[in-house]
């Protein structure tokens, strides 16, 4: 039996390692590459690097493509999903196998469809440190530091879809530098009149891009489909493929029923975000008897990378609180779910995307949007003023439909240049 069991291990590395040389091979050859992302990914010794977000964001080809870049320079690398039906052993005894044959790069994607992850990796870490771990999984991958506690051993980093600098880089071979948020705020006159130039000069209409962006621009395999239509197909099976897959395997109380009510629940208020939700008329509505049931599925849908919620500066994390203000995750999202997503709309989701990941986002009282209960943000078109927000310190307008700085306002576009 030992025999055998140590024969299964070597078959069992030997063919995940001919996919892992396929895959990898076939990555080397894409041209474009999240840069920001991919230069993150170099784990330390006796740490692990967790990748996490949404669904067709492109955490597979990202680490693929580093695999790849890594193999040119005669590491060995290896790459292998967490639930593949070929994985009959446990991770440590696979990752055994690979570093015994001198590996050195182990990425392990789809990591929260491994019942037991988290032991797993700490035993990898802790068996092996010279070995270089990275993970993924889905945006709502949590780490419970009560069961195995991988604090100080872990490098998390949370990754969104393309930002619009990412889009024009990818699709129109036209590069910019990335700019931290306080460098827009501060200095947006001098980095719009660089960007608006460079546009000039490759003869490109910035403003016409940057409303394909908002449409079809946020995920990177938008080219893979022949149409529109079926593009905002593919968005909608995406997540519907988070709900009944994704979110179970990191909730276990999602159970199929729940999987039903999260889809109506969603369903519900697609078409009308930026939604404020009044929990005791949609729980009446969706015949969900408790309310904090309702509130708690809103929570991992804005986990899972479906929606985002924006809650009052105040809230508590007693319990699960009631959003203030429902979004869809992303621009493309709105528009697979309306022909005629509402502009107002566009323009709101467009702008929570982008700073979602810059710090605490919340809904504010006068305002659109508040980030870190120091900045204040107002959204509006062309003609957008200060009005609203004047008398409130360190408050900017971010104004959709034109190209330059005003006293009024910032362009709109400039967010999407924050990653």
């Amino acid at each position: 039996m030992v025999f055998s069991n140590f024969r299964g291990k070597i078959i069992t590395y030997q063919r995940l390692a001919e996919i892992s040389d396929d895959l990898i091979r076939e990555a080397g050859s894409y041209t474009f590459i999240r840069e920001a992302l991919f230069k993150s990914l170099d784990p330390p010794k006796k740490n692990v690097v967790i990748l996490k977000g949404a669904r067709g964001i492109g955490k597979s080809t990202l680490i693929q493509q580093f695999l790849c870049s890594k193999s040119r320079l005669n590491f060995k690398v290896f790459y292998i999903t967490a639930d593949s039906t070929l994985l009959n052993v446990k991770l440590a005894e696979l990752a055994h196998e690979y570093y015994k044959s001198g590996g050195l790069y182990l990425a392990i994607d789809e990591i929260h469809k491994y019942n037991g992850w988290q032991a797993e990796v700490k035993t990898i870490v802790d068996s092996f440190p010279n070995l270089r771990l990275i993970v993924s999984g889905s945006s709502a991958l949590k780490l419970d530091y009560a069961s195995v506690d991988l604090s100080r051993r872990h490098i998390m980093l949370a990754a969104q879809g393309l930002s619009f600098r990412e889009f024009l880089s990818k699709n129109y071979a036209i590069n910019f530098d990335n700019y931290a948020l306080v460098e827009v705020l501060s200095n947006a006159n001098e980095i719009a009149l660089h960007i608006t130039k460079e546009f000039v000069k490759h003869k490109l209409d910035l403003l016409q891009l940057f409303k394909t962006y908002l449409q079809q621009g946020y995920f990177p395999t938008r080219e893979l489909y022949a149409t529109d239509k079926i593009y905002y197909d593919s968005l909608i099976n995406s997540i519907n493929s988070t709900i009944d897959s994704d979110l179970t395997s990191v909730y276990s109380d999602i159970d199929n029923i729940s999987k039903e009510n999260i889809k109506r629940l969603l369903k519900h208020i697609a078409l009308k975000c930026p939604f404020t939700p009044n929990i005791k008329d949609l729980s009446q509505h969706l015949g969900i008897a408790n309310d904090n049931t309702l509130k708690k599925y809103l929570y991992y849908l804005h986990e899972g990378g479906v929606l985002i919620n924006l809650y009052a500066s105040d809230k508590s994390y007693k319990d699960f609180q009631r959003p203030q203000k429902i979004f869809l995750n992303n621009t493309n999202f709105a528009y697979a779910f309306s022909d005629v997503p509402e502009i107002g709309n566009i323009r709101e989701t467009f702008v929570a995307n982008c700073l979602i990941g810059e710090g605490d986002l919340t809904a504010p009282t006068y305002g659109d949007f508040c980030l870190n209960n120091k900045w204040t943000f107002e959204i509006g078109g062309k003609s957008k003023s200060k009005r609203q927000v004047k008398s409130i310190r360190d408050s900017f307008v971010f104004a959709d439909n034109t190209l330059s700085v005003t006293n009024e306002s910032i362009p709109l576009w400039l967010l999407g240049f924050l990653w």
